[in-house]
């Protein structure tokens, strides 16, 4: 049973160090994966937030609230047209 722990550990560890050195790669500027990742990421975002505009599932519900439960929509379709547009001007590059 040690030994089945002691791998989880060693696997818990090795993908801790992999995600840490993925985001340090993402962060800089010139990486290759970054310029690769960065429209993907930006469609998956705007998607999502489309989705989320149409679902009946709000963080703010109108029904409880009126016109200001429209409030988290407007800001899910504000960050879903601005992913989209940086997904649309990284692929140009």
């Amino acid at each position: 049973m040690e030994s089945v722990f002691g791998v989880i550990q060693t696997m818990l560890i090795c993908g801790t160090l992999l995600g840490v050195a993925f985001f340090v790669l993402l962060s800089m500027p010139q990486s290759q994966l970054r310029a690769f990742l960065l429209p993907i990421v930006g469609w998956g975002v705007a998607i999502f937030c489309g989705i989320y505009c149409i679902s009946p599932v709000d963080i703010v519900p109108e029904a409880l609230l009126g016109p200001f439960g429209l409030v988290d929509d407007l800001g899910a379709v504000a960050a879903g047209l601005t992913a989209a547009g940086v997904a649309m001007t990284s692929g140009r590059r």
